[in-house]
């Protein structure tokens, strides 16, 4: 029987489709990646909170290149000897970046100057709440210096969006773009690990406040935070410096910088003490939950691979549609914003309950 392409690939995506579902029905992880799913189900409003950070970010930065690129024609996508590589590619840079910025956070770094006066204020007047002992001058000094940087960083923002800035003026609205970015993304993924711990070990009755109770804890952290901000400038820069030498190596090293370092926001949140002393501990908490990590990534790869190729061919269907593609963009940011979410959920899950020994107490 001869078969065309078109029903080839179809054929081949149903395949695909039912081994995966098989495969997470008896999946080693199927507990985990049970207890994610439920978080999920009982806060649904991560799944539309990163969805609409992905189409934000879409409009700019990193996204925005790669949705500007041609999308492939459905006589190459229908290939999968020429498509598989590039999407492991992809699915496998998105997946290392993950358990560090779950949500892009540009533009959503413009809320970081807000955040930072209410933990300045909070600080200045609860300082045993954040910290064993009372902030010296130098912490809140440093701390109300980055609060009125960020404001006039967003003032550099909408000078910007105005008229053109001075080069020199422009550089540096750039610099601080990338500082509050990295600001931004530390301090939400260190609020989520939180988020995952009052649900994992609840300390009150009432579920609905651990979103704020997260809060709280993340703002107790925030030396941690900005520490764990210095480490996302470093691999965001890698990453951009990557972006303009495509052909470079320092893709892979990205990767792998970024996979080694996977647990660092989870212990930057669950572990007192030092950086280094973070640090530390994020390698041992990798080491001890690497096996369950590593076929959390194999199924996730696969995953992420059959959720690019889908969008990718949705996007060759509605090139010469408008009507369609408006409905493409937001149905496709929704789809990935779950996957990750589960995913992400399921992978700290495994890190909280894998990573630490019985005695250790976050």
């Amino acid at each position: 029987m001869n078969l065309t392409h078109w029903q080839t690939t179809a054929l081949a995506l149903a395949g695909f489709a039912a081994g995966l579902l098989l495969h997470l029905r008896w999946h080693p992880l199927r507990r985990h990646l049970s207890d994610a799913w439920d978080f999920l189900r009982l806060h649904p409003v991560l799944i539309p909170l990163t969805a609409g950070a992905l189409l934000l970010a879409g409009m700019s930065g990193e996204a925005a290149q790669a949705q500007a690129s041609a999308p492939a024609t459905l006589q190459r996508l229908s290939d999968w000897r020429e498509m598989i590589l590039p999407l492991a590619r992809a699915a496998l840079a998105h997946l290392a970046a993950l358990p560090h910025a779950l949500v892009p956070p540009w533009p959503l770094a413009c809320v970081a100057p807000v955040a930072l006066v209410f933990l300045t204020i909070r600080i200045w007047r609860w300082p045993y709440r954040y910290g064993e002992r009372r902030p010296g001058p130098e912490q809140k000094f440093s701390l109300l210096a980055v609060t009125l940087a960020g404001f006039a960083w967003l003032g550099l923002e909408a000078a910007s969006a105005r008229h053109m800035l001075p080069e020199g003026t422009e550089t540096l609205k750039l610099g601080l773009r990338y500082a509050f970015t990295a600001l931004a993304a530390a301090g939400m993924q260190v609020w989520l690990v939180r988020f995952v711990m009052a649900w994992e070990r609840p300390r009150q009755t009432d579920a609905s406040g651990d979103a704020a109770a997260a809060l709280e804890q993340a703002f107790a952290r925030w030396q941690g935070v900005a520490f764990l901000a210095a480490f996302n400038l470093l691999w965001m820069s890698w990453r951009w410096w990557q972006l303009s030498t495509p052909q470079s190596i320092g893709a892979w090293w990205w990767v792998e910088l970024l996979l080694v370092f996977a647990a660092l926001p989870v212990a930057v949140a669950a572990v007192p003490g030092s950086f280094w002393h973070q640090g530390a501990s994020a390698l041992h908490i990798l080491w001890r939950a690497a096996i369950p990590l590593l076929l959390l990534a194999i199924t996730s790869l696969a995953l992420f691979i059959l959720v690019l190729y889908t969008e990718e061919m949705a996007r060759a269907f509605s090139v010469d549609s408008p009507f369609w593609r408006i409905i493409q963009q937001p149905l496709g940011a929704l789809v990935l914003a779950m996957l990750d979410c589960w995913l992400l959920l399921t992978a700290l899950l495994l890190m909280l309950r894998l990573g630490f020994s019985r005695s250790t107490s976050a």
